[in-house]
């Protein structure tokens, strides 16, 4: 059976990750290319936003016992893919690197500093200058501090692009403008999709953290697959992540099946950290995250949730498989995998992917689907080690995913 998808596995620095993806899919893709809705040029992808200065100080008082004013490079990674699907719409992709999330302890610093303003001498409220407090955080002067939580304070406001994820959003429209999707900022600041890679990145890594992408893409659907290098990791190995996500349109589940347009586009993702869990659609709101989210249902209710249904065995069935099935030719179970919603019921099929029993195969294994036969298939199993994902809501949370590969492919 000929390929009728575009694959491509590689990898790419944090810095570059944006840029490498949507170029894949932009301009490497041929015939089963989305297009760049904006920026104009791919070229503008990724490129460096200007260098902004901070300041400490925010009240006029000097010191030249600490540094106070620190230059932040930002790389401008926000995009828009658009697909027109083969059921003739249009939908929208959004993704972005934002600024980097603050730690437990930097957080604990930001309430360090504001509270270190005031302290009370003999029953008297005294107020101490922002470059005291920086001084008394830092441990120099005639004051005694930490210097960890001088430098603490200094990262939580110095952040630049994330090194651990990237956000996507969906929707069926831009703005007036076509420099965003026609949602309200406030909404997509609440409400949106993470992807990461990595827990805890440790302090020293920069923006040339290697991740590796697997990707395949049609005119209709995007499978990807992140992970990030166990080289920036150590032992006990447990930060570096194999993300899954899922972008675009469903296949029907019978050819009789009635008609899904309007609204077939959607989205999951793989997170490091639990989803917000955002209503701004009512209290069924999809997270997209340990759930797949659709634009809406049938009769229009938006960003409605749907979970996967595949066959699988009891998750707590006591198993120990170390080649497959000897009875059926050491073959590994996988199925397509049906989206269900909790109203309109089963939906569509994902395109291009399947979920299947992750016993006694390894990640990037190449699997043979329906073998010697006109449907002849090949799969790549990766299990989702990012411990929110849409798995997490199915039959069966110790299963993997295969996407689909070419046969040529090791």
């Amino acid at each position: 059976m000929a390929d009728n998808f575009y694959y491509v596995e590689g990898n790419s620095s944090v810095k570059n990750l944006v840029k490498n993806l949507v170029s894949e899919i932009t301009q490497n893709a041929g015939i089963y290319k989305w297009d760049l809705a904006y920026p104009a040029t791919i070229d503008l992808v990724g490129a460096s936003d200007i260098a902004s200065e901070v300041n400490l100080i925010t009240d006029a008082s000097v010191t030249d016992k600490v540094d106070t004013k620190f230059t932040v490079g930002s790389s401008k990674d926000m995009c828009i893919l658009k697909a027109s699907t083969t059921y003739g719409k249009q939908f929208y992709l959004k993704l972005d690197r934002l600024n980097a999330d603050l730690t437990k302890e930097e957080k604990q610093a930001l309430v360090n500093f504001k509270s270190l303003h005031s302290y009370s001498n003999n029953g008297y409220p005294v107020h101490r200058t922002d470059a005291q407090v920086l001084e008394m955080m830092a441990g120099v002067g005639s004051t005694n501090g930490n210097s960890d939580d001088y430098n603490l304070y200094v990262s939580a406001m110095t952040k630049s692009n994330s090194l651990n994820n990237i956000v996507l959003q969906i929707s069926g429209a831009l703005n007036s403008a076509g420099t965003d999707l026609d949602i309200s900022s406030v909404i997509q600041k609440e409400y949106n999709y993470r992807l990461a890679w990595y827990r805890k990145v440790q302090s020293g890594i920069k923006d040339f953290l290697p991740v590796q992408y697997w990707l395949n893409v049609t005119k209709d659907s995007i499978n990807l697959v992140l992970r990030g290098d166990p080289s920036a990791d150590i032992s006990p190995y447990e930060n570096y992540l194999t993300s899954y996500a899922y972008i675009g349109a469903l296949k029907p589940v019978e050819d009789s099946a009635t008609t899904d347009d309007i609204y077939n586009f959607g989205i999951t993702t793989s997170s490091d950290i639990e989803p917000r869990y955002a209503s701004p659609y009512g209290e069924r709101t999809a997270t997209g995250i340990t759930d797949f989210c659709m634009i809406a249902n049938k009769i229009g209710m938006p960003y409605q949730p749907h979970y996967p249904g595949f066959y699988s065995t009891n998750p707590f069935m006591d198993k120990c498989n170390v080649e497959g099935s000897r009875w059926n030719h050491k073959k590994h179970q996988f199925s397509d995998i049906t989206l269900v919603h909790p109203v309109d019921m089963e939906r569509g099929k994902m395109i291009n992917v399947l979920a299947g029993d992750a016993s006694s195969i390894y990640d990037m294994d190449k699997l043979a689907y329906k073998k010697d036969t006109t449907d002849e298939e090949y799969y790549k199993k990766f299990k989702i080690t990012a411990p929110y994902n849409f798995l997490n809501n199915s039959a069966n949370i110790n299963y993997c995913i295969a996407i689909r590969c070419p046969k040529t492919v090791e």
